[in-house]
């Protein structure tokens, strides 16, 4: 019997390999753009993560109602966070980890262990940088 995998089951040297790319050079433009342009690119960090799970839950079946509806409040926290304070996009971050580690332990649509625990330590790390960097400019 043929076991079924789902599309990120598949995908995970690609996605391994795309996300860790991705958050080396967000780190590295960091240091060398104006400020707005940190807002504007944690806020679409913020907004891109948010589509992993609603996207697995989708094409999986299950859980759409959960994982839509906390994606869409946390890309909301994060277009809060370029139009009325950087606040709410490092909370949109923080939330987004809490999330990666409560789906570690079941909750929402299954994935994949390492990703959960790896986006937790990303989100935890970066949320930590932002507001690092929001307390000493703002």
């Amino acid at each position: 019997m043929k076991q079924s995998y789902s599309y990120f089951q598949r995908q995970q040297k690609s996605l391994l390999f795309g996300a860790s790319l991705y958050v080396i050079l967000l780190v590295l433009a960091h240091s060398t753009l104006p400020s707005i342009h940190v807002w504007l690119m944690a806020a679409v960090f913020s907004v891109a993560m948010n589509f992993t799970y609603v996207t697995e839950a989708y094409w999986g079946k299950a859980h759409f109602g959960i994982e839509f509806g906390i994606a869409a409040t946390l890309i909301v926290a994060s277009i809060l966070g370029v139009l009325v304070s950087p606040v709410f996009v490092i909370a949109a971050i923080f939330a987004h980890g809490l999330w990666d580690i409560s789906k570690h332990f079941g909750a929402g649509v299954p994935f994949l262990s390492w990703y959960t625990l790896s986006c937790f330590c990303v989100d935890v790390m970066y949320g930590g940088v932002l507001a690092l960097y929001w307390w000493a400019n703002y």
